[in-house]
C-alpha cells in the first residue's frame, strides 16, 4: 500500500523544508486536477503561484484570504456560444484550487495575463516576541 502524501506539500507555500522531506519520502510529485498549476520559488522570500485559466476573464475568478488558506474559485464561463464542437480540448467550468499558508507568507500581488493568473506571495520576518521578565515574590 502506498501512501500518497502529495496533497499535503504541493498546494503549501513557504514549508520548503517539509516539502523536500516528503517529496522524498514519495515517489508522486503528480496531483491531478484543474486548473493545472506551478507553485515556483523566485527567491529566499519570494513566490509565484501561476495557474493556467484560459478563456477566464479577471472577473470570472475569485480569490479570497481566510486565516491561512488562499482560494482560487470560479462558477465557471457560461457562453451563449451555438457552435457545434469536434474537439473541446478549453475547460471553462467552475473550479476551486486551495492553498494552506505559512503564518509569515502574504499574498502580495495577483495578475491575469494571457491566461495566466500569476499569484505573488512574499515571506515576512516572523514578528519578534519579546521576553517577559516575570518577577518572583517571597
Amino acid at each position: 500500500m502506498k501512501l500518497d502524501l502529495s496533497p499535503l506539500f504541493h498546494t503549501s507555500v513557504g514549508f520548503d523544508h517539509l516539502n523536500k522531506v516528503l517529496d522524498n519520502f514519495t515517489n508522486n510529485s503528480q496531483v491531478p486536477g484543474y486548473p493545472p498549476y506551478n507553485i515556483i520559488k523566485l527567491s529566499e522570500d519570494n513566490y509565484r503561484i501561476t495557474i493556467a485559466l484560459a478563456g477566464f476573464l479577471s472577473e470570472d475568478v475569485e480569490l479570497t484570504l481566510t486565516d491561512l488558506e488562499l482560494k482560487i474559485s470560479s462558477k465557471g464561463i457560461n457562453t451563449n456560444e451555438t457552435f457545434e464542437y469536434l474537439y473541446k480540448g478549453i475547460a471553462n467550468r467552475a473550479f476551486e484550487r486551495k492553498f494552506q499558508l505559512a503564518e509569515n507568507i502574504k499574498v502580495n500581488n495577483a495578475v491575469l495575463k494571457n491566461g495566466m493568473l500569476n499569484i505573488d506571495l512574499v515571506k515576512t520576518p516572523p514578528i519578534e516576541k519579546k521576553t517577559k521578565r516575570i518577577k518572583i515574590s517571597e
